[in-house]
């Protein structure tokens, strides 16, 4: 992957740096919050080489790239500059349906979390290894040694609140060196000393509650939401002369208080209702919750959406000190994507398949998932439910014996160390991934895939039925039918060759090989028998299925998304089984051109791959939907 060019390619299909309000990454995925999610080409986005995947979730537009995520990061923050201090979209009205309010709880969520994720995960490992090193005998609880690491470990734990806070004042769009004296505010040793004395402490006749804010997280994070409005304020009633030294003093002598007496507390009964909450779920279902976070995870993880089980996680690990419910899910998941992979290896006999399997497989097994996800299972669809499978029966051992994690960190081989404590947990934790690792593949073997290679035999007879036709006159014309499939053209008009499509991710042939089409009417009809797959919100494209298994995509017009399904009407739905012919689309092809729109409408294959040559119709002045398009072998 040339990391420079994937990045440029991104930038330039998100609608440019001035559709991006900000963005980072995440372990496998860049996640960028865009002004208008509706410019984003989605399509084209998922055909280039490299990707994975990409999906708004989350209130994020989430680019699924894998392990090298980093460098195209990376090559990204090269190209963009992001004014923090702007607000993007001052006259947008925000979406108060449930989706549109969880999807903005669920991106503020990531938001605040996400980047101190590499600071939480090396702390929590560290931690895992400390475990594992007294459980070995290698170092014994009662040395300095022990104790100097352990305090090191903890460090971020300990101090959590000062990452929320500069994390949650980029995200609130405020002043973070001020959201981290609010931090220290409530970690201040001193101020516990005072606080735990005899004597109450008050605040304008308010009591300041005896909290430990160590660790916590909710308490600092609704202090910095608070602040960023009182900031506001502050920069108005601030006297420029002044300003300097008189905003920042007025918002730490509001806040500061507040803190002390209404946010921190609520935000720490908040912290412990949360985990307490969680328990009583599993005090009430058991076992059952487990399995079933276990088997439905993938989905989550597909949106993108796991990110806000954060908060949970990190107040269970406060009080009761371990968590019992996402980390066991998450070990029978992630152990069942990566196993099942590697099945999909060791059975596949499609070299290309075989080469996505193996380090999607590794990847999976040490915690990481998208690689085997994307790249292996929503692509094989069976496998999935053999992880599904794999994943609930380890998830029900997990749920039955309790089984505890005791860091905050991704589970995985190498992290196992993190459900070392209570006795026999460890144990229990090899028990889950074994059961899952063995489970997983047999259920590959028995539900089986789909595999390309496994059809190279009657492909290459089908190649010399053809190369036998071409010279012999003798050849009988059904034989002729059952050595090729036909797409045929979708709508009236002139056909032109893909690469002469004025769009690269086209002409180039990124998405799939085709042809296009010139039209001469803007009616859209099924060029085959087969399903409708996908139906695109704003109406320019739609994807089909054939009864033998072509996968096609009709996109009219080039940059048409940007329409927002203006002048285009859709007549079918998502599942709809259609007859060659059946009207699927109409649009306004006069509107659309007076918007300054090209029409031409390539029609793509986009699982080409799977066959072993496509032939393109030859230009021509006058198709219909009686004219072979498409010929497939």
């Amino acid at each position: 992957m040339n990391y420079k060019e994937t990045a440029k390619a991104i930038l330039d299909n998100v609608g440019g740096q001035e559709n991006i309000n900000d963005f980072l990454h995440c372990s496998t995925r860049l996640r960028m919050n865009l002004k208008d999610p509706n410019q984003a080409k989605t399509d084209e986005i998922k055909a280039m080489d490299g990707i994975m995947g990409a999906v708004y979730s989350g209130g994020q537009y989430q680019v699924i790239i894998g392990n090298d995520v980093s460098y195209v990061y990376n090559e990204l923050k090269q190209m963009i500059t992001i004014k923090t201090d702007e607000n993007p979209e001052p006259n947008k009205k925000r979406d108060m349906s449930f989706k549109g309010l969880f999807e903005s709880f669920a991106g503020l969520i990531t938001g605040i979390f996400q980047p101190i994720i590499p600071a939480i995960a090396a702390a929590g490992m560290f931690k895992a290894l400390l475990l594992l090193s007294t459980s070995l005998g290698l170092l014994s609880k009662e040395s300095q040694i022990y104790a100097l690491l352990l305090n090191i470990a903890d460090s971020a734990f300990y101090f959590l609140p000062f990452l929320l806070a500069y994390s949650s004042a980029q995200k609130f769009k405020t002043n973070p060196y001020i959201a981290a004296t609010l931090a220290g505010v409530l970690l201040h040793p001193k101020m516990i000393t005072l606080l735990g004395g005899e004597v109450p402490v008050q605040i304008a006749g308010i009591p300041v509650p005896n909290i430990s804010y160590a660790s916590s997280v909710l308490p600092i994070i609704l202090t910095v939401w608070l602040m960023s409005y009182v900031e506001k304020f502050a920069d108005k009633v601030s006297p420029g002369p002044v300003k300097i030294f008189l905003k920042p003093l007025i918002v730490i002598l509001v806040m500061a208080p507040l803190a002390l007496t209404v946010l921190g507390p609520i935000g720490n009964y908040l912290g412990v209702g949360l985990s307490d909450g969680l328990f009583w779920i599993q005090g009430k279902i058991g076992w059952l919750t487990v399995v079933i976070l276990a088997v439905f995870l993938p989905f989550i993880v597909m949106f993108g959406m796991h990110k806000v089980f954060y908060p949970v996680i990190f107040a269970a690990m406060v009080s009761p000190g371990y968590e019992t419910l996402i980390h066991s899910a998450m070990l029978s998941s992630n152990m069942a994507q990566g196993a099942g992979a590697l099945a999909v290896w060791f059975l596949a006999k499609d070299k290309k398949l075989k080469q996505v399997a193996l380090p999607a497989g590794i990847s999976g097994l040490f915690g990481i998932t998208e690689p085997a996800l994307y790249g292996v299972h929503l692509r094989l669809k069976r496998t999935l439910v053999a992880c599904m499978i794999g994943a609930g029966s380890a998830g029900l051992f997990a749920g039955i014996v309790n089984l505890k994690a005791y860091a905050a960190v991704g589970p995985g081989l190498a992290s196992l160390p993190m459900f070392i404590g209570a006795e026999n947990n460890f144990t229990y934790a090899l028990i889950t991934a074994a059961i899952s690792i063995i489970i997983t593949p047999v259920a590959v073997y028995f539900i089986g895939f789909n595999d390309p290679g496994a059809a190279s035999d009657t492909q290459a007879s089908a190649v010399e039925s053809v190369k036998v036709e071409t010279t012999s006159q003798a050849a009988p014309k059904k034989e002729k039918l059952q050595s090729r499939l036909v797409v045929f053209a979708p709508i009236e008009g002139e056909a032109i060759p893909l690469k002469d499509v004025k769009d690269e991710a086209f002409s180039q042939e990124a998405m799939g090989k085709g042809m296009a089409i010139k039209p001469a009417k803007g009616q859209v009809v099924a060029p085959f028998d087969g399903t409708v797959q996908t139906v695109f919100r704003t109406k320019h494209s739609i994807g089909l299925k054939s009864v033998e298994g072509i996968e096609l995509l009709i996109h009219i017009g080039i940059d048409t998304v940007k329409l927002k399904g203006q002048h285009f009407n859709v007549v079918v739905q998502e599942g709809d089984i259609v007859k060659h012919g059946q009207l699927l689309i109409e649009f306004d092809m006069d509107a659309v051109e007076k918007a300054g729109y090209d029409t031409t409408t390539p029609v793509i294959v986009t699982n080409s791959g799977d066959y072993l040559e496509i032939l393109g119709h030859e230009k021509s002045e006058k198709i219909g939907p009686e004219t072979p398009l498409i010929t497939i072998l």
